[in-house]
């Protein structure tokens, strides 16, 4: 029975140092591998490129649409006219859903003002969706420029979703820019004067002597949002060329300048 233990224990010592080999080669391995696919630093040189600088367009313009339309606000001023004197009342509306809004009353009661066909609660959250989308793509994909640049010029496949989902963008801010469009002028004839003074005229509030008197509204800012959104449209159109010129060229073995 002596003689088996000792002669088990070397060839116990042999395995384990087998083990330890095995893992030493193993980490090795995933360190190289990682050396090879993560860049050392931060490759900043991407936005020098095309397909790189209209990533930073298309976010300072997609940050310029919703920060337009988050500025949008509508004061109206209208006189409840009693026996002894004249009251102003002030109210202020912040949503698109005008259809939704109710003022109050001469008679301190709720009241609604805007019928639907006034209304842009839809194109306006249609607009957020797609806007709100796109930046965080494009933040993400910038990430992606900056990290992975050289893997990204090398692999084929992460270009090919790059591409389809900016053509899914383009798309997207094409129908929205359109929406919106209509929305921001079905804004602007609500909240006109002439608009305003022929919702006063309605049966609820005629009982009331209520008469407009003044509003205050910068639909200039949502003149600018659509614009900001058309732009979006041209940069996403032309992203999608400046991904396919890093595309094609390693389909073709002999690639022509298509620049």
């Amino acid at each position: 029975m002596s003689s088996k233990r000792h002669s088990i224990r070397p060839w116990d010592s042999f395995l384990s140092s087998l083990r330890r080999l095995a893992v030493s080669l193993s980490n090795h391995r995933t360190n190289r591998f990682q050396s090879e696919r993560m860049p050392a630093q931060l490759n900043l040189s991407a936005f020098k490129f095309p397909l790189g600088f209209i990533r930073i367009i298309q976010f300072v313009f997609i940050i310029i649409a919703i920060a337009a339309v988050n500025s949008w606000g509508l004061t109206v001023e209208y006189n409840c006219k009693t026996d002894n004197a004249t009251v102003m009342s002030t109210q202020k509306v912040y949503t698109f859903s005008l259809s939704k809004v109710k003022l109050t009353g001469c008679d301190k009661q709720m009241y609604s003002f805007w019928p639907g066909d006034d209304s842009a609660g839809g194109a306006a959250g249609f607009f957020y969706f797609v806007n709100v989308a796109a930046l965080i793509y494009v933040i993400f994909v910038a990430f992606v420029y900056v990290i992975f640049w050289n893997v990204y010029q090398t692999e084929k496949r992460i270009p090919l979703v790059d591409l389809g989902a900016t053509a899914l963008f383009f798309i997207l801010f094409f129908f929205c820019s359109s929406i919106w469009w209509a929305g921001a002028n079905t804004i602007g004839t609500s909240t006109s004067d002439d608009r305003l003074k022929e919702l006063f005229q309605q049966q609820s509030w005629v009982g009331q002597n209520a008469t407009f008197s003044n509003r205050d509204v910068n639909n200039g800012k949502l003149a600018i949002s659509v614009l900001a959104d058309w732009v979006c449209v041209i940069c996403f159109a032309f992203n999608c060329w400046f991904i396919w010129k890093e595309i094609v060229p390693r389909d073709s073995s002999n690639p022509t300048d298509i620049a």
